[in-house]
């Protein structure tokens, strides 16, 4: 039976726009998988160029009919290769290969424009359709993924078998010193047309795995990736949950330190004055002087009363003016003053806010810190004069409480033992102020407060051995630890 040359190319060009149309269908539905365009663009430059092989039969001009249609078979190969580089997710090296397409297009040129031995055209024609199905190939046999190893490897057997059908057609007409005009009946043209069907066929068969394998591939991988997602949340709720079991505990520590310190620092000094008072009292023997002990005990008991509002008024969120908390302040140093027998010198200098403390818990804090320091001046100073003062900057404030008693020692070798002084600093940090213990006659402490008052965050949180250490102190423990070592 004899193969009618030109009608099996009218085949093979008919199957291969086919194929061109059902790659640009897959392409459309499938746009998310890497290299597929590529590919389409492939089927679409070998439909063109066969296309234009068969106009030969009715169209002399040799530049349209031959030199063309080389050219987008190369430009096809290439697209192939280029397909299966971005299929794997791997960079086109194409530099090399288009750089042997110049030497290969100018022998095919002369070939077929200036020289009488056209047997060789087929020689530079095909080495570049080799390399470029030689690199697809490679490609496609290096994929490693599970799901797509088959029909990649199909794939890469199909170019290998493309590429050596032009070659071994290459190699006959040389060997031969054959026509190599595609459209004459030999069996050289009719392997190039059947190898040519078969890969057409064959390449859309691998195309149409590759895309069903892909698919799968994905299903498993996003199935994966939700397992491992569930297993990541369900060990970040584990994590969530013991971090708010740490914060709660972290909370209540921190909530037993605050009320410890604001008893200490409010009701604590209170009692402890009214305690050391009741003492003086039971020795005087002076009805006069037994009587004033009588009324700063009565002042002292509503002082205690007031302590306790403040910290309910605290607590409900009321602003409150400088000149009402300067006056409280001022009272309450005035009969320590009294009770303790020191002449007190009150100073307000600079130009106070206008604006209300807006903050209460501040304002609490910073009052817990001037009274606590009046109160050791008062219980254990022994002075004789004292003097507080209050200066107003534009964006701070500058406290200072000095008197002429027998002053205390703090250092490396000498650590507070109460919790007053911690205490006056962990409130100025909080404020973000600081306190300074200036040495000389007596005792100064100097305050600097930032305004406008607010409370702030502080990284450095108290030690837990601390707070446990003064968790469970008696009354009196509490007022023995109140006292600071003084020289």
């Amino acid at each position: 039976m004899r193969i009618d040359i030109p009608t099996l190319a009218m085949v093979t060009v008919g199957v291969s726009l086919l194929q061109t149309l059902a790659f640009g269908l897959i392409w459309s539905l499938n746009r998310p998988i890497p290299g597929l365009g590529r590919w389409t663009l492939c089927s679409a430059l070998a439909g063109f160029s066969l296309t234009l092989i068969l106009c030969r039969q009715v169209v002399a001009n040799e530049a349209l009919t031959k030199l063309l249609p080389t050219l987008l078979a190369w430009a096809g190969c290439a697209s192939f290769y280029a397909g299966a580089a971005a299929f794997r997710n791997r960079r086109t090296m194409l530099m090399w290969p288009l750089l042997l397409c110049i030497p290969s297009l100018t022998g095919y040129a002369w070939c077929l424009f200036g020289g009488d031995i056209i047997w060789l055209r087929p020689l530079f024609y095909s080495t570049p359709m080799l390399v470029f199905m030689a690199l697809g190939a490679w490609e496609m046999f290096h994929e490693q993924r599970q799901p797509i190893r088959l029909a990649a490897r199909f794939t890469a057997w199909i170019a290998v078998f493309y590429g050596l059908s032009y070659g071994l057609r290459a190699w006959v007409l040389v060997a031969g010193e054959s026509n190599p005009e595609p459209l004459i009946n030999s069996p050289s043209q009719v392997l190039i047309f059947a190898t040519t069907l078969l890969w057409a066929l064959g390449l859309t068969l691998a195309i149409c795995l590759l895309v069903s394998q892909w698919h799968a591939s994905e299903e498993r991988r996003l199935s994966a990736a939700q397992l491992e997602a569930a297993e990541q949340l369900a060990r970040a709720s584990a994590d969530l949950a013991a971090t708010e079991r740490e914060l709660v505990a972290e909370r209540e520590l921190r909530q037993r330190h605050l009320l410890l310190r604001d008893l200490h620092d409010g009701i604590g000094g209170v009692t402890a004055n009214l305690v050391l008072l009741a003492s003086m009292g039971q020795k005087e023997e002076n009805s006069e002087e037994r009587l004033e002990i009588m009324r700063h005990i009565e002042y002292l008991s509503t002082e205690c009363n007031r302590e306790v509002r403040t910290l309910m008024d605290t607590l409900h969120g009321e602003d409150s003016d400088w000149a009402s908390f300067l006056k409280d302040i001022r009272e309450h140093a005035k009969h320590l003053a009294a009770a303790h027998r020191f002449v007190l010198d009150w100073r307000v200098k600079g130009r106070q806010p206008q604006q209300p403390i807006a903050d209460p818990a501040a304002q609490l804090s910073l009052a817990r810190c001037i009274k606590e320091a009046v109160n050791n001046l008062a219980r254990h100073s022994q002075a004789r004069h004292a003097v507080i003062e209050f200066r107003f900057f534009g964006c701070s404030l500058a406290i200072t409480v000095r008197d002429d008693g027998t002053g205390f020692q703090i250092g490396k070798n000498v650590p507070p033992k109460g919790r007053g002084l911690p205490n006056m600093q962990r409130r100025c940090e909080e404020l973000g102020g600081r306190v300074r213990h200036i040495k000389g006659d007596g005792t100064t402490l100097r305050f600097a407060i930032p305004l406008p008052l607010t409370i702030r965050s502080i990284a450095r949180k108290p030690p837990v051995s601390i707070l446990a250490s003064h968790t469970g102190t008696t009354d009196e423990e509490s007022h023995d630890s109140s006292r600071v070592s003084r020289g």
